[in-house]
């Protein structure tokens, strides 16, 4: 009898769950869905939720105009490229009943602002070569105006098409203007001397070097820039030795000191064009060589080791000119900056000879530092430096060297170490053994015997044009420096006039 109860309480709850799905508790009461923006700028995305009410499984998505076209997820995102006004379709179902909805001019998308900007591939071409621009544009533009108007006067090129290709008849440079629209927004940028045409027939030889000093059994790099439309390359460098090459970008390793010519020749089957420069590279002597700051146009270390630098007060400018009149090849010092040579094991002189060189011009009588090795734990410390201006009288050049023992200086006085007359001079700080001396424009001005032999260098860094002290740095440069040559050897009479004379 109970088991009569028990199967009648199951079948009474079968029919009751049958009954419950197919009457209206499952239905589908009504479809709704909604969008968390209505109103986009073209290329931005919409996510659409639906929340109809009612017991719903699939989803059927349809969205004109967008991307995706279609989908089955109850919560979709779609993007809009185009713009225009668009219509969403959501049917919502389950294993019974379906019901749609449709929203006409539901989803409204408008044009972008536009933001007009244009490339090309080259900054020089030639005549009746075909130049290509193209349009790099935001906002979706659908017209584009060109207009390409040489400097120099003459008739302008236009064109309607977004990535033009023109060819240039005339010479010279071309400012470039460019109108983009869509239906809602414009946009308009002009650049000037954008291009340049060349005669495809005409040359002009130049030429450039990243480094154009080294030491000897050292190498210099010569970079052709020539203009025009170059063939061929015939450089020529003259010296102490005489180097030739045909290769476009020519590296040359030098074993004789001295001042070199370099000639370029360049060619085409129409032209050809040379540019001489006198002096253009410098090679010194490389035995025992520890740094060498030539200062053309940067502060990096042209000698073997390579020694890092870093600028303090970033006023050290290269747009002055050197002691042979060329511009760019030399330092100048601002008075409030400096250049700092990384610590390295070949400016630590310890008990060994040394020779520091370097060329100054300079119209200012006030305390400045040409150079220091070490001297961060202040007097005392295991250091050597030389500096002008230390008085108008008996120290207007002092070269110093020093350890916990003591110091000795060369003190030199106004008629034999005056350097601030606005002129080059050629500054020499030598230690040989116990002697140390102080050269000015090939001669000897002074020299001292120490008591002891001092030992220099304290593990730390270098210095040009400024000193550091144990609290801060002081007395800086003001003027320029120029080819900073240090050696771990004592130059002789000889070689500090060889260098001078370079």
């Amino acid at each position: 009898m109970k088991r009569l109860f028990y199967l009648f309480l199951c079948l009474s709850g079968l029919f009751a769950c049958n009954k419950d799905e197919t009457s209206g508790g499952a239905d589908i009461k009504e479809v709704v869905f909604e969008a968390d923006r209505e109103e986009i700028s073209a290329g931005d995305s919409i996510i659409f939720k639906d929340q109809s009410v009612g017991y719903v499984n699939k989803w059927k998505w349809t969205f004109k105009g967008g991307t995706p076209e279609t989908s089955n997820l109850s919560s979709p995102k779609v993007i809009y490229n185009t713009p225009g006004v668009y219509e969403v379709t959501l049917v919502v179902s389950n294993k019974f009943t379906n019901k749609t909805i449709t929203k006409t001019d539901y989803i409204k998308v408008d044009y972008n602002r536009v933001k007009v900007n244009f490339t090309k591939t080259a900054d020089v071409y030639f005549t009746n070569e075909l130049v290509t621009f193209r349009d790099t544009t935001t906002g979706k533009p659908q017209t584009w105006e060109w207009e390409f108007v040489p400097v120099g006067g003459g008739a302008a090129i236009k064109s309607t098409l977004q990535h033009p290709s023109v060819m240039f008849t005339d010479t010279g440079y071309y400012n470039v203007t460019l109108t983009a629209s869509n239906p809602q927004y414009s946009d308009k940028v002009t650049k000037t001397n954008f291009i340049r045409i060349l005669d495809a027939a005409a040359i002009s030889s130049d030429f450039t070097s990243l480094q154009s000093a080294t030491y000897t059994g050292g190498s210099i790099s010569l970079t052709d820039a020539s203009v025009g439309n170059v063939t061929g390359w015939e450089w020529t460098i003259t010296g102490a030795e005489t180097f030739t090459s045909t290769d476009r970008n020519p590296s040359f390793t030098f074993n004789t000191a001295g001042r070199y010519k370099v000639s370029l020749k360049v060619t085409n089957p129409f032209n050809s064009s040379t540019k001489t420069t006198e002096n253009y590279l410098l090679v010194v002597p490389g035995g025992d060589l520890a740094a060498f700051f030539p200062f053309n146009n940067n502060v990096a270390d042209a000698g073997p080791n390579k020694i890092g630098t870093s600028v303090l007060g970033g006023g050290i400018t290269f747009g002055g000119t050197d002691r042979l009149g060329s511009v760019g090849n030399t330092s100048a010092f601002n008075g409030s900056s400096g250049l700092l040579v990384t610590n390295h094991a070949a400016t630590n002189f310890g008990s060994g000879n040394y020779t520091v060189a370097c060329w100054v011009k300079t119209s200012l009588t006030t305390r400045m530092m040409l150079w220091q090795e070490s001297g961060r734990n202040g007097t005392n410390d295991n250091q050597t430096w030389i500096r002008i201006g230390d008085n108008t009288t008996d120290r207007v050049t002092r070269f110093d060297v020093e350890d916990n023992t003591g110091s000795a200086f060369v003190n030199l006085a106004t008629a034999t170490g005056r350097l601030s007359d606005d002129a080059w001079h050629h500054v020499v700080a030598v230690r040989e053994g116990l002697v140390t001396s102080v050269y000015i424009d090939g001669t000897k001005r002074g020299s001292t015997t120490a008591s002891g032999l001092k030992v220099v260098s304290n593990d730390q860094d270098f210095k040009i044009g400024f000193q550091e002290g144990a609290t801060s740095n002081s007395s800086f440069f003001a003027g320029n420096i120029d080819d900073v040559i240090i050696y771990r050897k004592a130059l002789t009479a000889a070689e500090i006039t060889a260098l001078f004379n370079l």
